[in-house]
């Protein structure tokens, strides 16, 4: 129960802020440009926006979300609360996944509908939405502002999304198949009904083990901070 009390929590937090707005805002503006595409072009590019926007933006909102704490002096609470640190960060991976994924559903589903693999879509970015919000968990640790965070976080998000787009260079080697970005993507391409090189299922797989190593590196950079704001 003190882990939902949290959660709920954070996803207040979120609301106060404006990111469930943001999300919406965002959202009816790339389903406008979807509807204007061809069909063979909007498919493709449905799966890129999922890609990049909603599944990435943890990646930046969680960094917004911790200075903004940051700067209301919640962290300095921290030690006191009835919670661990644990419990802290599964609640924000939690809550940023749920909307990342909630925007993809609605993204994919007034696109295509029926011919959505809604299992296969929520799993995929909300494991997805994970894995970036954990490394954007780590950046926003280290940042001392807003302006601050874009300027180590961009280079960071490029770096982690960048090689999706190998994919339209023909490269399948499996050094580039393995990396997350490229997995997320094959996954898209596989729940909303593009042709992939192997079964979604497995990218699946791949990004959860990458969840893993994210987690444990996020926790890590958390408590150490958590443990200096106390300080």
């Amino acid at each position: 129960m003190r882990a939902v009390r949290i959660l709920i929590c954070d996803v207040r937090y979120q609301i106060k802020y404006g990111f469930y707005f943001l999300y919406a805002v965002i959202s009816i503006l790339y389903l406008g440009v979807l509807f204007v595409l061809p069909e063979d072009l909007a498919r493709h590019a449905t799966a890129l926006i999922i890609l990049t926007d909603p599944a990435a933006l943890g990646f930046f909102f969680i960094g917004g979300m911790v200075l903004l704490e940051r700067g209301e002096g919640i962290h300095s609470y921290y030690s006191i609360l009835p919670g661990t640190n644990h419990e802290y960060v599964i609640s924000k991976v939690l809550s940023l996944s749920m909307i990342s994924t909630i925007v993809a559903m609605i993204i994919a589903g007034v696109m295509y509908g029926g011919e959505v693999n809604w299992i296969l879509l929520i799993l995929g970015v909300f494991a997805g939405a994970a894995f970036f919000t954990l490394f954007g968990l780590i950046v926003g640790t280290y940042a001392k502002s807003i302006n601050h965070y874009f300027v180590i976080g961009v280079p960071v998000g490029v770096l982690l999304m960048a090689p999706a787009f190998l994919i339209y260079l023909d490269l399948n080697s499996i050094l580039i198949e393995i990396l997350p970005a490229i997995l997320l993507l094959r996954l898209l391409y596989g729940a909303i009904g593009l042709e992939v090189l192997y079964s979604p299922w497995i990218a699946l797989g791949g990004i959860l083990l990458w969840c893993i190593p994210a987690y444990v590196l996020a926790y890590r950079a958390f408590a150490k901070y958590i443990e200096q704001e106390v300080d």
